[in-house]
């Protein structure tokens, strides 16, 4: 059986477990386990419950039976095993030892603790180096077994390494090389100006500020659009643009209404029987089209669309008659020539005939 050293809990090659396996059918055969030495070392030992037929050959398990364990339930035995960070030791089923991901010239005494052999000392990047007499790394080492630092580094308090130096420090996600020369991590930005690193956000933040990888934190009156501040409108900004905060602007040919909050459109000439729906563009209003007379002018006129014989359209789909015309039926478009009657005809009102809005006022 194989074992890895990549934290995760290894069970034994001889499981301590003292299963009892009682019951089982057709006289399954009793395993015998090992008890571990008295003298091992119990660190990093930790115990795991599971089904105690699954630490039974496939034999035993195909006797069938009640298979009892020591679990705190029927069925579940408790087994030893590596705790998280400890991995076995090789030539030893029965003690764990601490595994470290780095811990070259060094002894691993505890999961990620690496404690750096003699003759080496742990740089910055927590690796352990060779110091005098060995070497001295970025320096040299003198007579005295002191390292002498080369230029851009200066000696840390134990005289064995030397450190590199950048006068105003790195900043934010920045690490120093040396001689005032500092390298940015993933996800900041050296500042040619400071020579520091920082946050680094990609397009900018606008009108905000920085303050993590691509997280932007906006100034007052502006908000977070596509990770980049732009102005607030908390009213609107209807056929304009937001270019400060609170403050609508509107292109050429529009006009700012009286809300502040939406660009109209603006006609030179004013629009009758219709809306100004775009700079010096008239739309007619229901029921209207535009005058014939001036296809590109601000007009429009009344529309029948069956047309009016002997009348002029005045309103939408209304017609008044020439002198001389009345209409043929009540609420028709069509004008027939008027026919000469007697004069107590004559007298005679045909309320037919008027057109609803006259007739209203005739009755009141």
């Amino acid at each position: 059986m194989s074992f890895s050293k990549n934290g995760r809990c290894e069970i034994f090659a001889i499981f301590f477990v003292f299963v009892a396996v009682l019951g089982v059918a057709q006289g399954a055969v009793r395993r015998q386990v090992h008890a571990p030495p008295k003298n091992g070392s119990r660190a990093g030992i930790c115990t795991l419950e599971v089904p105690t037929a699954d630490l039974l050959t496939v034999e035993d398990r195909q006797r069938g039976g009640n298979f009892k364990g020591n679990g705190s339930k029927p069925g579940f035995s408790m087994i030893e095993i590596c705790c998280s960070g400890w991995a076995k030791k090789p030539h030893n089923h029965y003690e764990c030892e601490p595994v470290c991901d780095n811990c070259e010239n060094g002894n691993c005494t505890a999961p990620n603790v690496c404690v750096c052999k003699r003759g080496f000392i742990m740089d910055i990047h927590k690796t352990c180096i060779p110091t005098c007499p060995i070497g001295c790394l970025n320096g040299v080492c003198t007579t005295n077994g002191v390292c002498s630092c080369n230029a851009g580094f200066t000696l840390d308090r134990s005289g064995k390494l030397c450190n590199p130096v950048c006068r105003e420090g790195c900043g934010i996600g920045g690490e120093c090389l040396g001689n005032d020369i500092c390298r940015c991590n993933p996800g900041f930005v050296l500042d040619p100006k400071t020579n520091k690193c920082g946050y680094l956000c990609e397009g900018g933040c606008g009108s905000g500020t920085c303050v993590g990888p691509n997280r932007c934190a906006c100034a007052k009156g502006f908000k977070d659009i596509g990770g980049t501040c732009l102005p607030d409108c908390p009213k609107g900004c209807l056929s304009g643009q937001c270019t400060a905060p609170n403050v609508c602007s509107c292109q050429p040919g529009w006009k700012i209404d009286q809300s502040g909050s939406v660009c109209q459109a603006h006609c030179n000439h004013p629009c009758l029987n219709a809306d100004c729906t775009a700079p010096d563009t008239c739309t007619c209003k229901k029921g209207y089209i535009t005058d014939p007379r001036q296809p590109q002018g601000n007009k429009c006129v009344a529309h029948c669309p069956g047309g009016c014989e002997n009348g002029t359209c005045s309103a939408p789909n209304f017609c008044i008659c020439n002198p001389g015309f009345v209409k043929e039926t009540k609420g028709s478009n069509r004008c027939v020539r008027r026919v000469r009657r007697s004069t107590n005809e004559l007298t005679k009102i045909h309320y037919d005939l008027i057109p609803p809005q006259i007739d209203e006022l005739l009755r009141l």
